[in-house]
């Protein structure tokens, strides 16, 4: 509440206009309208000094327990977007950030494997944890984002090798950046939308550990730093239903090099919250 006041009081004071890092100075606006409840703050401004078009809106909001930042605005920035371009000739644009988590769980197997070779799905597990998702909308339809970020992917599946040992498993951490886009045109209803679009992983960790008996004693080996891909990238698709969704991945990256370990693609689905 504080925050807003003071960019309010700011807004009425200046001189000039100008945007610099965090700081937006309007000259003489026409009309500062500002809104705040429980879970929203939100300034509007209409006009300025020269052009009483000028329309300029920011609003900070929490949606489902993630930070929703949308600013709108009619700046020069935009004449360079064509797509941003009204009837009237005037050039506008729309731009939100939105910080969004969210956490997936879903089985995983492989594929293009050697004869012989198989990974069952049923004890092959993925963990996704998206820790920061930016969702950029750089129309004014609310529908269209674009989206990238950082999170965790685990996968933990049976290492594919041609002996039968009791118990054999192989573990992989990465960190994901997402490129993708997503179309969400219904508020109401089950289904929402959906998104697709590339995954980069960068394979910081792996692991296997394997349990076999030898001469009628359990015996037990683990090794870290595995011959991995350094970098691999996964195709994702996701569907979003209204309180959770469905996300599928594909790899077309050997999951470890093919020069020290076996040949194989992974395939994961599952759901999302």
């Amino acid at each position: 509440m504080k925050r807003i006041l003071f960019v309010a009081m700011m807004l009425a004071a200046t001189a000039a206009f100008a945007a610099e890092n965090d700081t937006l100075i309007i000259e003489k606006p026409q009309r500062v309208t500002i809104i705040t409840s429980d879970s929203l703050q939100s300034i509007r401004v209409k006009g300025k000094e020269g052009d009483n078009h000028f329309d300029y809106q920011n609003t900070i909001q929490l949606i489902d327990s993630n930070y929703v930042n949308t600013e709108t605005y009619n700046k020069s920035l935009w004449d360079l977007m064509p797509f941003a371009k009204k009837k009237d000739g005037e050039k506008r644009g729309n731009m939100e950030f939105a910080l969004i988590a969210s956490f997936g769980v879903g089985f995983t197997t492989a594929v293009g494997t050697a004869d012989g070779v198989s990974i069952p799905v049923g004890p092959s597990w993925e963990f996704m944890w998206d820790i920061a998702s930016i969702r950029i909308r750089p129309w004014k339809e609310r529908a269209h984002y674009f989206n990238t970020g950082f999170g965790l992917d685990i996968v933990v599946m049976p290492y594919p090798q041609g002996s039968n040992p009791d118990f054999s498993r192989i573990k992989v951490l990465s960190l994901t950046v997402p490129f993708t886009y997503s179309y969400y045109p219904f508020k109401q209803g089950l289904f929402r939308g959906f998104e697709v679009g590339p995954v980069l992983n960068f394979n910081v960790y792996s692991s296997i550990k394997t349990r076999y008996s030898l001469n009628g004693e359990d015996q037990k080996d683990f090794t870290r730093g595995l011959h991995k891909n350094p970098v691999t990238v996964d195709f994702m698709l996701k569907l979003r239903m209204k309180y959770f969704g469905f996300y599928a991945k594909y790899s077309p990256c050997n999951v470890l090099d093919t020069t020290y370990g076996p040949k194989f693609k992974s395939v994961s689905f599952g759901v999302y919250f």
